[in-house]
């Protein structure tokens, strides 16, 4: 069986920020899609099977919340990291409220960094997996019904 590698959107307006987390992933295997604002990281969406998205919390064009709330309202089940440079409790009280998997502040600490996107990879993978398991238990119910 072929794997294919983790998809994720990076989303950021710090075109040095953005690269140095592009590097990070793709030295340990991910694909990338970078967006540098909210509403082009959004028309991606529909064209890639993202399996994360990490989104900086101050873009120019819209609120990393905002866009985080897109991101779940099109597909819920996709983890969602935020990221800043503000220390503020509030906006990691509100970004995991929202439903953001995980908060990072700036600058990132590069080892936990890839412990959280590891994590919120294996938390997609139960998540598939418990969805394919419904389905086939949903399937066999059926199929025993019907006999």
């Amino acid at each position: 069986m072929i794997q294919r590698a983790y998809k994720i959107l990076l989303v950021d307006d710090d075109p040095n920020c953005l690269d140095a987390i592009d590097q990070i992933l793709r030295r340990d295997g991910y694909e990338t899609i970078k967006a540098d604002e909210g509403r082009p990281a959004l028309q991606l969406l529909p064209n890639h099977a993202i399996d994360l998205a990490i989104v900086d919390f101050n873009l120019p064009d819209m609120n990393g919340l905002h866009v985080l709330r897109e991101i779940k309202r099109i597909n819920k089940n996709i983890p969602i990291i935020i990221m800043t440079s503000e220390q503020s409790m509030d906006v990691r009280t509100s970004s995991l409220e929202a439903g953001a998997y995980s908060f990072i502040t700036k600058p990132i600490n590069i080892p936990v960094f890839r412990n959280i996107v590891a994590k919120a990879l294996q938390s997609t993978n139960l998540k598939t997996m418990e969805i394919r398991r419904e389905f086939i238990i949903i399937k066999w119910f059926k199929g025993f019904i019907h006999k």
